[in-house]
């Protein structure tokens, strides 16, 4: 075909497209391939619009998929620019306060690189640490309403110390997750997880083999919850795993799932407004000034008495290795404790529960020659149920056994101190003479704020002589209750 032929049939097809425009808007074939027209069917206009159309938006896919990163459809850049609406705009949207630091790697002190970056973005920021080893060589410190995130569960993301120092500081409203912090305490000093200000959390983290605390709340701290916690010190049996601070004002302190399996809790001098549940550590630090603290749901496994001083404490389901000791303690309550609890003459006012058995000791008179139990017998049980003692006495006689020489009348000494200013009298007991197969009653009395159980009858105190001569086959015994001090 010549050019001339060519340019003639062109003119030709534009002119009838012209004198149909007309019938194709109009006719019922829009949509239809073809067009009659007077030379022949021609392409529908709309058909080829449409297929020129649908073949620029194949270059267009085309070139978008086949773009440099960042730049095209699929890939996304924070470096790149966005229009209104669209899907790179809306991820950078999301990911404006999410920031993601990896380890710098070469033995560089990761810690610094992170305080300054995090100080920089400000209050509400999101850090995603990655799963890996991260060093410090100084503290890091998690700007106020920051959150922080490990990878990988409670050891997945690790700093480890490559110099003296604390781990972390988390303050005012921020918080921290899935994070291991390795205090190599061998070889450098420093804290491990440091808590002030208020509203703050720290969840599924670790603290291990810190020189100094592994976990502390020295200052103003309010509203703290940590949760799934383990800790431990380079030296456990000095050093504390979770230390209070000493400071008595009301901090309200939650700590909920805590595992220092070879470590234990300071709380002396602090505690105020203070729970601790579902735990397991060696022991428990509660010394003076102490108090207003709960404990729930837990385990003390060191068998060496655990001391418990201060006041207003309480203790419940409480599995207790070893004997628990109260010494110049006020108002604490055990309930559902498992473990041996007494107190000392200097502690009053608190519930516990408690049983035991007393043996061939505790007679005695306040003066002249005191009785002497010989190969008789003397038992004494009890049972406390919080600030109530219930008492089994017997006294029996035997060949040796001498009734003293009746200066004073007999005393047993009890379990623990009677509440004070009110005498417990009137408790009926029982006093045999075997050789007239013969019972007196008699009435027990314990003087208020009194250790000591004594028996009259008649008016006179039962002692060598009264309420009849003493000798082989004898007996006294009564069954007692009084309220503690």
């Amino acid at each position: 075909m010549t050019d001339q032929t060519q340019r003639l049939e062109i003119a030709t097809v534009r002119a009838e497209i012209g004198s149909n425009i007309t019938y194709k808007f109009n006719n019922d074939a829009l949509d239809a391939a073809e067009i009659p027209t007077d030379s022949g069917p021609i392409p529908n206009l709309k058909q080829v619009i449409r297929d020129i159309k649908e073949e620029a938006l194949d270059e267009t896919l085309r070139a978008e998929l086949f773009a440099a990163a960042g730049s095209g459809m699929v890939g996304f850049s924070e470096a790149q620019t966005y229009a209104s609406g669209t899907v790179g705009d809306a991820i950078k949207t999301l990911l404006r306060r999410a920031i993601f630091i990896p380890p710098i790697g070469g033995g560089s002190d990761d810690a610094a690189a992170i305080n300054a970056r995090m100080a920089a973005e400000g209050a509400g920021a999101d850090l995603f640490l990655d799963d890996g080893g991260y060093l410090q060589a100084v503290r890091l410190t998690v700007p106020e309403c920051q959150f922080w995130h490990g990878a990988g569960g409670q050891r997945g993301t690790t700093f480890t110390k490559i110099a003296n120092c604390d781990a972390i500081y988390v303050g005012n409203l921020s918080r921290i997750s899935d994070l291991n912090f390795e205090g190599v305490g061998a070889t450098f000093t420093g804290r491990g997880i440091i808590c002030e200000g208020f509203s703050g959390s720290v969840e599924r983290c670790r603290s291990n083999l810190m020189k100094g605390f592994a976990l502390c709340f020295p200052g103003n701290a309010g509203g703290w919850n940590i949760t799934s916690f383990e800790g431990s010190t380079f030296e456990p049996a000095t050093v504390a795993a979770i230390d209070f601070g000493g400071i008595s004002t009301v901090r309200p302190i939650f700590l909920r799932g805590i595992w220092c399996s070879g470590g234990f809790i300071d709380v002396t001098g602090s505690g105020n407004g203070c729970s601790m549940s579902e735990f397991y550590m060696t022991t428990l630090k509660h010394g003076a000034g102490a108090g207003l603290m709960h404990f729930a749901n837990g385990r003390f496994g060191n068998t060496s008495p655990l001391i418990v001083s201060g006041g207003g404490s309480t203790f419940t389901g409480i599995s207790f290795a070893g004997a628990v000791n109260i010494v110049s303690g006020v108002g604490h309550r055990f309930a559902g404790c498992e473990g041996e609890i007494t107190e000392d003459s200097a502690s009053n006012s608190n519930s516990f529960d408690a049983r035991g058995t007393i043996t061939n000791t505790g007679w005695t008179q306040a003066s002249g020659t005191a009785p002497s139990i010989g190969n008789g017998s003397l038992t004494l049980n009890y049972v406390r149920s919080g600030r109530i003692v219930t008492v089994q006495l017997r006294l029996e006689f035997g060949s040796t056994t001498t009734a003293g020489d009746g200066a004073a009348p007999w005393t047993f000494a009890l379990p623990f101190v009677a509440t004070p200013n009110i005498n417990a009298d009137g408790m009926a007991g029982n006093a045999f003479d075997a050789s007239a197969s013969t019972d007196f009653v008699v009435f027990g009395q314990i003087p208020g704020g009194g250790s000591l159980l004594n028996f009259g009858r008649n008016g006179a105190g039962v002692r060598a002589g009264t309420p009849f001569s003493w000798a082989v086959g004898d007996r006294l015994s009564a069954s007692l209750t009084y309220l503690v001090r």
